[in-house]
């Protein structure tokens, strides 16, 4: 027997041992803490939120994984995957979950991706799935170790249904495989990105197979470029049939002695062997030690269908890892569902669990340790936890406060099914660690409560879009900043940088605004499947740093394109392709995801995927003295599409519907009409307006294929999928817009998406308009020609241009970054100050790893009055008085209204003029407290020269 042999058979006989004293022990206790009962129960199925009503069904040793407990389709906090809806456990084993909603999609676009980055669009395609991988999250081995795994052989792939391609991957001989992986750098490197990882399987084939990843990608499964496999090592054939249990053990031992050869890597010899109806087949192969090193865990792939009825790990000198569990993986506030009902204010809350439960409650109060615990504070709203084919253990909770949100800050905790569940184990474990970025200020261990921040003037906002974290990390090396690990594509980060954050509560922001690319749901994977598509959101907006910024303030959510699961997703192209089959994506695809988002951006609780969401909202302060107002300009615009009925004899015409054309609208009939209504009646002083991507033709088009603007500084090109997806490209739309923000003084519109910070000011209308982002990636816009701090847009438009903070450059003058600055990961830091006769706004902006002390970003900040902003008065309004704290409404005689404000305490209306109404034109003005009224008739002013 070979050292190697003689290891992997006492580590799997001492593991096995060790499962009988761990029960003991545990029974002896009496008592298990939530971090203790996850480190006795591996794998057990129950959730985290343990009471002594729960008992442990089976406890197993360290290193040895069974599932035990009811059917669900959550895993166990122990075992973690890029890929979750591969997997069910069901019958106390895991299974293989086969089907799934939206499960067909692929990597594709619409067809103006294929003609501008110059590919041919193709609607058929293979939609067979890659490699999932679940990962054991408690054991990092380095050799020598061994993995062994019981599987239960339930049945062959099905024939070829109807409609299928014989000759999709899927229904090959050799596709379908079950075993163990080894050597993940990530407990994410899964679904064809494979990177390093070693699987040993058996395939569909009949074979026992030791793969590598060959170099190169293969275009197919899902319509991905996906790793190829690498055959290292086969066995003969082994015919398994329904029934039949398999043991599958690996054994990873050394066979140079590390440190013999410096100049050399560790050599580590594989053995596999698989036992099957008294029949044993082996193969092995030789690795460097890195290839080797790292997480282990079960690899699927096909459509056969198998069990794993127990996975042990022999961890020989390794030690497990503490990686801690949130089992409350969010709960956040909706601000722009606050509202009023009767004497109560209410808010909707949204909690994501990590698994099934029952019911959810919020307990709120006016301090974070209120006086007897937690648990005598009255809870102030539950409902059931919901888990169907579209949500994965989220709720919707309607809570009431106990008192007015413009009185005190509130703090409140998350109880599912009677327990706490407010902390987030996660920080201070081994899972977050050096080299994870985690945010300096996220109390130790994690062991914070929900806050929400007073909501009074002034009021900061914080800007955030582009939330993409999946490789690299920033961190500061002496005083430079650095970015490292790159190469490491899959060791997904908390945040990009080291010190993301760090100084954030000094800020004294009270609202996050998550503008648009929330969390790229399409970025790592299309997902195939709720469960899939939820972990791709859970690593962007539950990752330990964000779920405390989202737990601490109000949230806006306002997704992008890239949220609903494809790049470009606007106009009626986004509602056909997810209403008619044969458009080269998944239309359930689709469907699921505009189900996903919009849940858990507004709230709803059941949503018709089939009908275009009307997500338009308005957010007014408890004091009605500010609005943030949520806009769409991606689902009800026009078609990007630029030629008229060029298959019926026009088609040696093209751009004849071009993006200049008049009838092209932006926000669509129904949300502009509700917006200029909106802007005419508010009473607020100041106005946020957030949705709106890019009015000002100022960035330029795709680095695939050059643009116009990048040669003609007066024009577009008609058919660019970057250019046309800025909101600027409809020309009479964004015309319609830019004069309506400039109808009324106290206007701002803010926006993410392309990946650049900048502050700008249109000259004409005196509309301020800031871009901030990205806090996780890359890919700033280019810039049109001739931009700089005075310049014209490309339709003309005459802009100041504030502040720039880009990729290249650092200022409107294009000045470029110094060697050691950060990279320009930056958010916008607002501030709307209502107070007074003149209301002030500020925008600065800050990169994440900057204090407010620290000088702002991008060459300049803007600090501006209302009186500065809006189109110049034409008329002078007389001394109003009226009531005092009251909405007051300015409207013609014929009741067509002008706008809205506000009276002081002492019944004083601040407002001095009104652009577009005439000296002497006879108006009416309107004032209600919540009580009482007041209107008169009063004459506008000639303007004083």
């Amino acid at each position: 027997m070979s050292s190697s042999q003689e290891y992997s058979r006492r580590e799997a006989s001492e593991a096995d041992a060790s499962v009988k004293s761990e029960a003991d022990a545990s029974v002896k206790s009496g008592a298990v803490s939530r971090r203790a009962f996850m480190a006795t129960s591996a794998a057990a199925t129950l959730p985290i939120a343990v009471t002594e009503s729960h008992a442990v069904q089976a406890v197993q040793g360290p290193g040895v994984y069974r599932f035990s407990g009811p059917n669900t389709d959550f895993h166990g906090h122990q075992w973690q995957t890029l890929n979750p809806g591969f997997w069910k456990v069901e019958g106390g084993a895991l299974r293989r979950r086969l089907r799934n909603y939206g499960d067909r999609a692929r990597r594709t676009g619409f067809p103006f991706h294929a003609e501008t980055n110059g590919f041919e669009f193709k609607t058929d395609y293979d939609p067979s799935l890659p490699t999932g991988v679940l990962y054991a999250t408690e054991w990092h081995l380095e050799p020598e170790y061994s993995v062994r795994a019981r599987f239960t052989y339930r049945s062959d792939r099905p024939g070829v249904p109807s409609g299928d391609d014989p000759e999709w991957a899927m229904h090959q001989d050799g596709f379908g495989v079950m075993g163990i992986a080894i050597g993940g750098r990530s407990v994410l490197e899964s679904y064809g990105k494979l990177g390093q990882v070693v699987r040993i399987v058996w395939a569909d084939d009949g074979k026992l197979k030791i793969l590598g990843t060959a170099a190169g990608k293969v275009a197919s499964q899902g319509g991905d470029a996906v790793s190829r496999d690498r055959v290292l090592a086969e066995s003969a054939a082994i015919r398994l049939k329904a029934g039949d249990v398999c043991q599958l053990r690996v054994s990873v031992g050394r066979l140079r002695p590390s440190g013999s050869r410096p100049d050399d890597a560790s050599q580590v010899l594989v053995r596999a062997s698989m036992q099957v109806g008294g029949q044993n087949f082996s193969v092995q192969h030789r690795f460097s030690e890195d290839r080797v090193t790292g997480f282990a865990g079960i690899v699927a792939r096909g459509l056969i269908d198998f069990e794993v009825n127990e996975f042990v790990v022999g961890p020989g000198k390794n030690v497990k890892r503490d990686v801690g569990v949130a089992e409350c993986l969010n709960c956040y506030p909706l601000g722009d569902t606050l509202k009023r009902v009767g004497a109560a204010w209410h808010v909707r809350m949204i909690a994501i669990f990590a698994s099934n439960g029952e019911q959810v409650e919020i307990r709120v109060a006016d301090r974070p340790d209120p006086e007897g615990g937690w648990l005598n504070v009255p809870v102030c709203g539950a409902t059931g936890i919901v888990n169907n084919e579209w949500r994965r253990y989220t709720a919707v909770v309607d809570v009431a406060l106990p008192n007015a949100p413009s009185e005190c800050t509130h703090y409140y905790t998350v109880w599912k099914d009677g327990v706490n569940v407010t902390a987030d184990d996660r920080v201070g474990s081994d899972a977050c660690g050096p080299g994870t970025g985690l945010v300096g200020d996220v109390p130790a261990h994690g062991n914070y409560v929900g806050r929400l921040p007073r909501l009074t003037a002034p009021y900061k906002v914080c800007g955030l879009s582009c939330h993409a974290i999946t490789s690299g990390l920033q961190q500061r090396i002496g005083s430079s900043w650095k970015l490292t690990g790159a190469k490491d594509q899959w060791q997904f980060r908390d945040q990009p940088s080291e010190q993301s954050y760090m100084h954030l509560d000094e800020y004294g922001f009270q609202v996050m605004l998550w503008e648009d690319d929330v969390w790229y749901m399409e970025l790592v994977m299309y997902p195939p499947s709720t469960d899939d598509a939820y972990k791709i959101i859970a690593w962007s907006i539950c990752g330990p740093t964000s779920r405390w910024q989202m737990m601490r303030h109000w949230n806006v959510l306002n997704p992008g394109d890239h949220d609903y699961g494809m790049d470009d997703v606007k106009g009626p192209e986004q509602i056909l392709i997810r209403n008619q089959d044969g458009l080269g994506q998944d239309p359930s695809y689709m469907r699921r995801n505009f189900q996903i988002v919009h849940h858990l951006t507004t709230g709803a609780e059941h949503v018709d995927p089939a009908v275009n969401p009307k997500k338009w909202r308005a957010w007014k302060m408890p004091e009605r003295d500010f609005t943030l107002v949520i806009l769409d300009s991606r689902l009800w615009r026009s078609s990007q599409d630029v030629d008229i009925w060029d298959d019926q004899g026009w088609g040696k015409f093209q751009s004849l519907y071009g993006r200049t054309d008049p009838t092209r609208s932006l926000l669509g009939e129904e949300q502009f009409g509700w917006f200029q209504e909106l802007l005419a009646t508010d009473s607020s002083p100041l106005i946020g307006v957030t949705g709106v991507n890019g009015l000002h033709t100022v960035w330029a088009g795709t680095r695939y294929r050059k643009s116009v603007s990048t040669e003609h500084p007066r024009h577009f090109h008609e058919r660019d999928r970057v250019t046309a997806d800025y909101a600027g490209w409809v020309k009479a739309g964004a015309d319609r817009v830019l004069e309506l923000l400039g109808s009324r003084s106290g206007v701002v519109s803010v926006y993410g998406d392309v990946h650049n910070g900048c502050i700008m000011k249109n000259v004409e209308h005196r509309v301020i308009e800031c871009s901030f982002g990205p806090i996780g990636r890359s890919g700033g816009r280019a810039l049109v020609p001739g931009f700089n701090a005075k310049m014209k847009d490309i339709d003309d438009r005459e802009l100041e241009v504030t502040a720039l903070y880009h990729k290249s450059f650092v200022d409107p003058e294009q000045n470029p970054h110094q060697p050691g600055d950060p990279f320009y990961w930056n958010f916008l830091e607002m501030e709307f100050d209502p107070q007074g006769s003149d209301p002030k706004i500020g925008m600065r902006i800050r990169n994440l790893v900057d204090g407010p002390l620290d000088a702002p970003r991008g060459g300049g900040v803007l600090s501006a009055s209302a009186k500065e902003t809006g189109r110049v008065d034409e008329c002078r309004l007389p001394e109003l008085l009226t009531l005092p704290n009251a909405d007051v409404f300015l409207a013609e005689t014929n009741g067509k209204p002008i706008r809205g404000t506000r009276s002081d305490a002492q019944g004083r209306v601040h407002l001095s003029g009104l652009p577009g109404i005439s000296p002497r034109t006879r108006i009416v003005m309107h004032s209600y407290d919540g009580e009482n009224t007041d209107s008169k008739v009063v004459s506008t002013l000639p303007i004083r020269t």
